[in-house]
C-alpha cells in the first residue's frame, strides 16, 4: 500500500504567465472567433450582456483608470458586490494593472468589511449604491483606501458623489489602454479570505502561478475526463454555458467564472440563488453542466415546486463547498433521472480551490469526493501520531501541489501550522483512500462551521462574545442540520445571572452576516471543557449537544 498517493490524471504544465495575460489572450481570441456571442449575460435581464471584445475593451478602460490612480503590483483592490456582470470587468482590470483582488461578501456588515479592508491593506474598493453606505463607514477607519468606485443604478445626476468616490460609468467609458502590467508570476494575484483550520478569517495569497495552474487543472479535467462521458464527440465550449450563481467572492464561484472565460463559454450571472429565476434561467439557457452546492441540491431534490422544473438539459452535476449526504444524492437522482452523473468535488481555498475531481469510469460515482486532481499528491496522516496510514485507514487529509497558496497574508504562524516544511497542506479534514484511489471525507478536525456552504469561523464569534462585559468565557460550535448544513450554537459562561440568551443574540446579530447568527441557540454553562493547554474541547460540546438531541427523541 503506497503511502503518498499521486494523481491518476495527466498533469498540466505549470502556468508561467500573469492571470491578465492568460485570460485576456483567451478573451480576445474568443471575441475574434465568435464576435456576437456574449461572454457574460445577466440572468434577470438578457439585454444586459457583454461580448468578449466589449469585455476586453472595458477591462482596459479600468486598467487606464487604475494607472491614473498609481495602482500597481503589490496593491490590493476589494470588491463588495453581489454577483453582476461588472464584477469580472473590474477583476480583470485590476489584473491588467498588476494588482491583486480581494472579494468580500455583499452581505458583510460594516464590522466584517472593516476587518477585511484593514487586513488586506486595500487601496481601492468597488461597490454599488445599495452597499455604499456601509462600505463608506467601514472605509473611514482605513486610511489606505483612496478610491471608492460605485455602480449607480439611478440616473447619475440624482446625487453628486464626494471627491474620492468615482462613478463606475466614468471608469468604463475611459479610453482603453491596451498594455498590461508586467508582473512577477510569484506575486499575489488573488487574496481570498478563509479561516482555514483555526482562528478568524485570513487572506489566502494565491500567486499568478498558483491560480493560473489551478484554472488549467480544472479546465483540462473537464476536457479529458468529463466531456467524453456526456458528449458530443465534436464538443465545443462555445456552445456550453456556465451558470454563475455561486458567490464570486468565494473560491468556488470565482473558479467557475475563470473557467468560463478561459473556455469561451457564456457565463450567465445570477445575483444570488432565487428559485424562480434559477428555474427560468436553466429552462431558457439549457446548460448541460451544473456546478452547485448542497443547499441548492437539497432544494432540487426535495422542494415540491421543482416537480415540474425542466432540467432535461443537465447531464452532469458537480457539488462542492460542503458534504452532500448520501440520502440527498439518492433523492436527487430519483427525481432527476435525466441527469447522468451526480458527483462530489472537494477542495479548500488554501489549495487553490479544488484538490479532488471525479473519475466517471468508476462504479457509484457519487460516493466519495473523487480522486486527487492532476498535479496534486495526497497522503493521510494518523491524527494522534502524525504518521502516514495505509489504504482504507482514516486520518487527516494532506495535499501538495503547485497550486497551494503561498501562505496567509502577514500570518507566518498560521501559515506554518497549515503548510509544513515539505510543502504539504494539512486540510483539517478527516478521510481515507479506498483501493480504487478514491477519497472519502468523513469528519472535520478543524473548528470551522459551514452554514449553507459558507464559512462561519467560531473564533470570530467567540472574540465578539468576549467583548460583552457580562460574558466571562464563550465557545461556539456547529450542530448538524439537514437544511442548513449546520446550526450555530454559543455556550456562554456569564458573570451575571441577569444576562439572557436574547441579550446575547442581540449583541452579536448586528455585527455579523445573517448566516453567522445563533440559529442553534445560546446555552449558559458554569464552565467550558478545556484541555490542559487551555484549548476549548469543542468535540465535548458537540457530543453533549448530540446527546441532548437523542434524549429529546
Amino acid at each position: 500500500s503506497q503511502m503518498v498517493c499521486k494523481s491518476p490524471f495527466v498533469p498540466v504544465p505549470i502556468c508561467n504567465q500573469s492571470l491578465a495575460e492568460k485570460l485576456l489572450k483567451c478573451i480576445w481570441y474568443h471575441g475574434t472567433v465568435h464576435p456576437a456571442q456574449p461572454a457574460l449575460v445577466a440572468a434577470h435581464d438578457d439585454k444586459k450582456f457583454l461580448t468578449f471584445h466589449l469585455l476586453y475593451d472595458q477591462v482596459h478602460s479600468v486598467r487606464a483608470f487604475l494607472r491614473g490612480r498609481k495602482f500597481k503590483q503589490g496593491d490590493v483592490a476589494c470588491l463588495v458586490l453581489s454577483n453582476c456582470i461588472e464584477w469580472p470587468v473590474f477583476y480583470l482590470g485590476v489584473q491588467a494593472a498588476g494588482g491583486a483582488i480581494s472579494g468580500a461578501s455583499a452581505l458583510f456588515t460594516e464590522y466584517e468589511l472593516e476587518r477585511q479592508f484593514l487586513d488586506s491593506h486595500c487601496s481601492v474598493v468597488f461597490t454599488d449604491e445599495s452597499h455604499l453606505q456601509k462600505v463608506t463607514r467601514a472605509a473611514e477607519k482605513c486610511e489606505r483606501i483612496k478610491t471608492i468606485i460605485c455602480i449607480r443604478h439611478s440616473p447619475s445626476h440624482s446625487t453628486l458623489l464626494p471627491s474620492h468616490f468615482v462613478d463606475w460609468s466614468d471608469v468604463v467609458t475611459l479610453r482603453p489602454e491596451y498594455d498590461i502590467a508586467n508582473v512577477d508570476v510569484e506575486s499575489t494575484a488573488v487574496l481570498l479570505y478563509s479561516s482555514g483550520t483555526t482562528g478568524s478569517p485570513k487572506g489566502v495569497m494565491l500567486s499568478h502561478r498558483n491560480y493560473g495552474t489551478m484554472i488549467d487543472v480544472l479546465k483540462d479535467h473537464l476536457d479529458r475526463e468529463l466531456i467524453p462521458y456526456i458528449g458530443p464527440s465534436n464538443h465545443s465550449w462555445y456552445s456550453e454555458l456556465f451558470l454563475l450563481n455561486l458567490p464570486l467572492y468565494h473560491s468556488y464561484g470565482f473558479m467557475l467564472l475563470n473557467t468560463a472565460l478561459m473556455a469561451g463559454s457564456t457565463g450567465v450571472v445570477m445575483e444570488k440563488f432565487e428559485p424562480k429565476l434559477f428555474r427560468s434561467t436553466i429552462e431558457l439557457h439549457r446548460p448541460r453542466i451544473l456546478f452547485t452546492v448542497p443547499p441548492i441540491l437539497i432544494f432540487l431534490a426535495k422542494n415540491p415546486m421543482v416537480a415540474d422544473f425542466d432540467l432535461s438539459s443537465i447531464k452532469l452535476v458537480l457539488t462542492g463547498a460542503a458534504p452532500a449526504g448520501k440520502d440527498i444524492c439518492e433523492a436527487f437522482r430519483a427525481r432527476h433521472k435525466g441527469v447522468r452523473y451526480l458527483v462530489q468535488i472537494y477542495g479548500m481555498t488554501e489549495c487553490g480551490t479544488v484538490s479532488h475531481l471525479p473519475d466517471l469510469s468508476v462504479k457509484n460515482v457519487c460516493f466519495g469526493v473523487g480522486k486527487v486532481a492532476a498535479n496534486f499528491e495526497q497522503k493521510i496522516l494518523d491524527v494522534s501520531t502524525g504518521k502516514e496510514v495505509a489504504v482504507g485507514e482514516k486520518g487527516e487529509v494532506c495535499v501538495r501541489s503547485p497550486t497551494v497558496m503561498m501562505g496567509y497574508l502577514n500570518r507566518p504562524e498560521a501559515t506554518a501550522e497549515t503548510i509544513d516544511d515539505e510543502k504539504w497542506l494539512h486540510t483539517g479534514d478527516i478521510g481515507y483512500i479506498d483501493n480504487d484511489g478514491r477519497t472519502y471525507i468523513i469528519d472535520r478536525l478543524k473548528e470551522l462551521i459551514k452554514v449553507k456552504g459558507l464559512q462561519v469561523p467560531p473564533a470570530e464569534l467567540e472574540d465578539l462574545l468576549l467583548c460583552h462585559p457580562l460574558i466571562r468565557d464563550a465557545a461556539v460550535i456547529g450542530l448538524p442540520d439537514d437544511r442548513m448544513g449546520e446550526l450555530v450554537r454559543a455556550y456562554v459562561v456569564r458573570s451575571d445571572e441577569t444576562l439572557t440568551a436574547q441579550d446575547v443574540v442581540e449583541f452579536v446579530a448586528p455585527k455579523v452576516s445573517e448566516y453567522k447568527h445563533f440559529t442553534g441557540g445560546v446555552r449558559f454553562v458554569k464552565e467550558l471543557p478545556k484541555s490542559a493547554a487551555g484549548k476549548i474541547l469543542r468535540r465535548k460540546l458537540r457530543d453533549e449537544a448530540a446527546n441532548e438531541n437523542k434524549s429529546k427523541i
